[in-house]
Parts: structure tokens; sequence; C-alpha cells
């Protein structure tokens, strides 16, 4: 399966990439703690403003004298508030308008203090010092704010309701413009919530109080009573800011660091990729060009030129480049040992190739037939050459000498071994020697100068067409199957010694009978044992599977079935021995068909079956059956009324007389009776049809012969 090729993604982009990955995260990290930073650092400025106005306050409020006006202005101003805004105050409206001084003081009310200023309450003179106590407070509360740059507030106790704190100050100051929280009043909506972020400088205090993101922190304001020297709570100084203001502040300039950030991050990702492309992509796409140019070189056929990488930096680049250098010229030695290498091997293909084809030649034919005997052989080698070889021959005129063997080893020397085995075991057998005087005398000379360790497994057979019978010697090889009226033998005798193994091997010869009509199929193991991808072997069972499901079969037929079955066994797994098998049967000269049908094909398959039960006749006598038999079938097949037309069609070959027997279940017909014989030079219009047939088929036989018996035609032409 092809790999699917994958996008390209240069380095260079790749360096882009993670530099602008790297660049954000130190950026966001860099700027999240320098926002944290600034953000605390905020916030403890805060506190500290806090923190200073409430002992600045609180340490100016402490720095009057005892009898100073200052105590009272605060108990003026809160007992005036309370006078007027307070719930017993029963001051009419009316009255306080017509007062002399009433617009400043509404203006000091209104401007300066909004929330202690309703509409149908106002201020009246009843201190003839109020406005400057007023102003005293008023200016501590102004210089609280802007000592802390935050708003402050003066808060007294009811003193109807404890738990009640009256808040004043300046209103144009306040971050609580739009609530009206001065005014405290347990249990309303405007209660504000005790919190502990309240500040506490040590002295003595009240709860303090928050609102979402505003914080309050306050200092008790302490007097001393003048006659008993007892101090009292005189009220609270409070500090009011707002936590986020700081983080609001902070978001310019946060916005300010990610734009340069984000500016200086790319610029550095630029000038790193710069300089990346200069020290490191530029070299590599050198290397690049060179590993190309050598691909480029090894595919073609032209010589192998070194490509220098022209690098110059001295780091490890150089070093990588001079291994290219190296490589380069460890692959001009390479490829020069490979096209020499690859010479010599098309030179030694070549001369095994030749010496395949002379060990082939050296085989007889793999198709023999005459009137006793008809042999079909088949040899795959594993390599080039192989160690299996078969031979036959005539010793005498009756008897067949029938080898197969398998040389241990593969190639070369197997072939050598194998040849001269073959030449040993056939001069044996014809220089007149028996068999086992044959075999053992090819033993012997082959165990001698044996200097490869070889050894042969060997089936030597001699057909006895005479006595109708086989003598064989089974030295160690498959022992073969014979074929005789429809059953399957296997030759089940003694297996003797292989040949050329040792020395001093008595051989032990048997005989079985091999009548007209019998086959014997032999086998080297590399049929029986050539094997599947699951490592199963093909086996006797598959090889008598065969053979019984083709014995009716002609040779050819059951050597190709053979070689089916194998090579769907076996699939594409590489053979690791050679194949070879050889089967012959021994000729009766009969051959025996039936027709069930009155179709002219029939013609054509008796021709069929005739050629290959007897391919040893000469190719006129071939010519002349082929005539025969087309013109008498053709005429009961035409001719004949009856369609359930039956025909058995009989050929046997003695001596020079080949005998067609011919018959059928049709009417009484003899078409040699009353033939007016006719020859082409006696043709013309006027002369009636018929004849011409007949008169070819009595020419091109020795006899013809016709009778009517139990029903059925019966023909004998003689050739």
């Amino acid at each position: 399966m092809k790999e699917k090729k994958r996008p390209f993604f240069p380095i260079l982009l790749k360096v882009i990439v993670v530099g602008l990955i790297t660049s954000f995260i130190a950026s966001t990290v860099a700027i999240v703690v320098n926002y944290h930073s600034m953000l605390r650092k905020g916030l403890t400025e805060l506190d500290e403003g806090a923190n200073e106005a409430l002992e600045y306050a609180y340490s100016y409020f402490n720095d009057f004298d005892d009898d100073a006006l200052n105590f009272s202005a605060f108990e003026y101003v809160r007992d005036y508030v309370l006078k007027c805004y307070g719930p017993s105050s029963a001051i009419k409206n009316a009255e306080l308008k017509n007062y002399p001084n009433f617009a400043d003081y509404e203006d000091v009310f209104v401007n300066g203090l909004p929330y202690f200023y309703a509409e149908g309450m106002f201020m009246t003179q009843d201190y003839p010092d109020f406005r400057n106590n007023l102003n005293t407070v008023y200016q501590f509360i102004l210089n609280a704010s802007f000592y802390s740059e935050l708003p402050a507030y003066y808060a007294f106790k009811d003193p109807n309701d404890s738990n009640r704190l009256i808040f004043f100050g300046d209103s144009r100051l306040s971050t609580y413009k739009t609530k009206n929280i001065y005014y405290h009043c347990p249990g309303s909506h405007y209660d504000i919530k005790p919190t502990d972020n309240i500040h506490d400088i040590g002295h003595e205090y009240i709860k303090g109080y928050t609102l979402d993101k505003y914080e309050t922190r306050f200092v008790e304001l302490l007097a001393k009573d003048v006659e008993t020297g007892e101090k009292y709570s005189e009220g609270y100084i409070f500090i009011e800011y707002e936590t986020n203001q700081v983080a609001e502040g902070l978001k310019p300039i946060l916005l300010r660091e990610i734009l340069i950030m984000s500016a200086t991050g790319i610029a550095v990702v630029l000038l790193y990729s710069i300089l990346s492309y200069l020290l490191f992509v530029k070299n590599i796409n050198k290397l690049n060009k060179v590993a190309v140019g050598i691909s480029e070189q090894l595919s073609s056929s032209k010589p192998f030129k070194v490509v220098e990488p022209n690098i110059k930096s001295n780091d490890e680049m150089k070093t990588l480049a001079d291994s290219f250098d190296a490589m380069e010229n460890q692959l001009v030695n390479y490829v020069e040992i490979i096209k020499n290498d690859a010479r010599e091997k098309e030179k030694i293909n070549a001369e095994l190739d030749i010496a395949s084809k002379i060990q082939l030649e050296a085989l007889p034919n793999a198709n023999f037939d005459n009137d006793k005997v008809s042999i079909r052989a088949f040899i795959k080698p594993a390599k080039e050459v192989g160690g299996d070889f078969y031979d036959y021959f005539y010793i005498d005129d009756n008897r067949l000498a029938i080898i197969i063997s398998d040389v241990s080893g593969k190639g070369i020397p197997a072939s050598l071994f194998m040849m001269k085995s073959k030449e040993l075991l056939k001069s044996q057998l014809v220089s007149g020697n028996s068999l086992v005087e044959s075999v053992t005398e090819a033993n012997e000379i082959l165990y001698k100068n044996n200097n490869e360790s070889l050894f042969v497994t060997s089936f030597i057979g001699v057909i006895d067409f005479k006595k109708e019978e086989i003598r064989y010697i089974n030295a160690g090889h498959e022992k073969p199957y014979i074929i005789s009226n429809g059953k399957l033998i296997k030759l089940e005798g003694n297996s003797n010694f292989v040949l050329g193994g040792m020395d001093g091997i008595e051989y032990k010869q048997e005989k079985h009978p091999l009548r007209k009509g019998d086959m014997l199929f032999m086998f080297t193991d590399g049929l029986n044992e050539s094997i599947n991808n699951n490592e199963e072997e093909f086996s006797y069972k598959r090889i008598e599977d065969t053979l019984e499901k083709s014995m009716n079969s002609s040779l050819d037929d059951i050597i190709i079935n053979m070689r089916q079955e194998l090579d769907n066994f076996v699939g594409k797994k590489e053979a690791f021995d050679d194949v070879t098998m050889i089967i012959a049967k021994l000729s009766d000269g009969t051959l025996s068909l039936s027709f069930d049908k009155k179709d002219p094909s029939i013609i054509e398959e008796a021709v069929n079956q005739f050629e290959k039960a007897y391919p040893y006749l000469d190719s006129e006598k071939k010519s002349k059956v082929g005539i025969i038999l087309d013109e008498l079938l053709n005429n009961f097949v035409s001719y004949e009324k009856r369609e359930d037309l039956h025909i058995d069609i009989n050929f046997s070959n003695k001596g020079d007389t080949l005998k067609i027997e011919i018959i059928t279940n049709g009417d009484d017909y003899d078409p040699f009776k009353n033939n007016k014989k006719k020859y082409l030079n006696d043709f013309s219009h006027e002369l009636e049809e018929g004849g011409f047939g007949v008169t070819l088929v009595e020419n091109l036989s020795k006899s013809t012969k016709y009778s009517y018996k139990n029903g059925h035609s019966h023909l004998i032409i003689e050739i």
C-alpha cells in the first residue's frame, strides 16, 4: 500500500510559529505578573494613604488644647444638626426663613453639606459661633481629604439612638454622589455592612462598614470632659476609597504594555527567523540540494560526480557538510562496486540461464508416445538450476527404464551431481547389468570423490512390456502410485539407502504388475512437502485425491490438474524445493467412446479423443481416421430418424492395422451396399446426390464390413 504523502511544513515556518507561541506565552506571563505587581502596589499605596490620613486626622484632633474651642465646635455642630434635623425638632420652617443670616447658612449646608439639607428643613442661629464652629469642622474634614486625596467624613452618634451614625462631609469629593449612604439607618436598604477590611490603628473604634467595591477606614475621635477629665467619644473620622480605581488606572498602562510587548515579540520573532534562515535553513537547503542531486545521479546511468555543499560556517552544519562529502565519496566507490557486482551478477545469471537450459535439454522430452507407452513429465526448479531429474530410455525392445531422482542441496553443485547421477544410472542399465548391479555400481562411483557430501534419493524402475510388470529399486525416494482398473495403488515396498551416501550398500529389487492401460505416477518430495502460508504441507492425501479425481483423464490433464491443485494450495508462497512429476501409461491399443446425443458436435469430440489416445500414429493415418469419422458419423446423425440415437465407437491398434468399430441403435442401414461409386472427375450437375463420401471412405480403408445384430448396426473399418 502506497504511503500517503504528508503536507510540506518548512522549518522556517515552524521557527516562526514556535517563536510566536513562545513570545505570546512569555509576553502574557510578563504582563500578568507586572499587572498584579502594580495592582498590589497601588492597593498598598491606597491602604497606606488611608492609614496616614486617619493618623493625621487623629493627631490633628488631639493636638487641640483642652480649653480650645475645637471641642465645642464639634459639639455645636452635632447639637445643631440634631436640633434642626433630629426627630424631636419643633422649629417651624416659616420662622427660619425670616432669619437675617439664613442665606449664608443655607449656602453652607446646600453646597458644603448637601446631605444635611432637605427641603422644608432649615438652619437657625441658636449659637452665635455656629458658623465658625462649622467652618472649623468643615476645614478639618477638607484637610483630611486633601492629605489622603480620598474623601473624608465626620460622623457622630445620635444621642437618642446609639446604633445610629450621622455622617456629613463634602459631597463634591464623594464617590457615592448618587448613593445616599451618609444617613445610616440600621435595617434600611442604606445599611452599611460590617467588614474585616476596616483599618484599626490601635485606638478604640466601632465596627466599620463597606459597600460593593468601596472600602471605608475610620478612627474614633475621643474628647475629654473639662471638669471631670473623663474621655468620651466625640465622633469618628472616615476615609472612603474605591479599590477598583487602581485597576481602572492600570488599564491604559496594561494596554500600552500589550502593544509594546506584541510589537517587540513580533520584531524578535522576525529577527530570529531571519537569523535562523541565514544560520540554519539556508545551509539545510544546500544539503537538501546535494541530497537530491545524489538521488538523481543514482537513478541515472551517467557517471557519479561529487557535489560540494559549499557551507562556510564553522559549526555543526560544517561538520554535517563534511559528512555529506565523505558519504558522496563512499557512494562513488560503492556505486562502482555495485556496477561491477551487477555486471558480474548479470554474467552469472546469463551463465545460470545457459546452465538451466543445458540441464533441461539433457533431460528427455517431457512428452513421449509410441504403441507401447505414453509418458508426460514436468519439472520446476526452485532456483535457476535444480537437483531434481527424471529419465526414461529403452534398454531393449521390451524393456523401458524410467527414473526419477532428487539430489540433496541446491544450485550448481546439486545440478552437476544430478547430471553425473543420471548418466551413471543410464550407462549402467544400458550396459547389460541387472537392475541391482546397475544401482550398486552407480552408488559406489557416486560415493567416491564426493567432497560435497551430496547424495541422491532415486526411484529406478524397469518396465517389462512382455511380462507386464515393473521391477524397481527405491533408494530413499518418495513412493510412487499405480493406477490400475480404476484403483489407486501405492508402491509400499522397501526403501533402500540413498545413492552416494555410503559405499558397500546392498540394494534390494522388488516388482509389481503393470499391465496394459495401467499408469505409473512418480514425483519428488518438492510436491508433497510444498507448504502454504499456514505452514501446511501439500501432503500425500492431496496427491491421492487429485489422482483419484483425474484417473479417467488423459496424461496431460493429470499433470495439469496436479499443477493447478499445487498452485492453488501454495498461493504466493515462495517454493523452497524443486518439483518434479512423471507419469507413464502402458498402451493397450484400444479406445472406447459413447455418445447419447444426436448432434454433429460428437464428430469433433470423437476426433479429439482419438488423437489424444493415439498421439504416436503418423499424421497420414490420423488424417484418414478424421475423414472417415466425419463422413460416417455425419450420415448417422443427419439421416437417422430416431431422436434417442446412441453411438458407440471402439478403436483398437495392433501392429500396422487400426480398426474402427461403430455401433448404433438406429435403423438397419449399410452405407456401402449398392453404393454407386463416384469420383471428382465424374462430377456433373446431372449426377444424383450422394456417393462421394462413402466412396472416399472405401478408398481410405483397407476393408469395410457391415452387419445388423439385435437391433444394432455394426460397422467395422480397418485402416
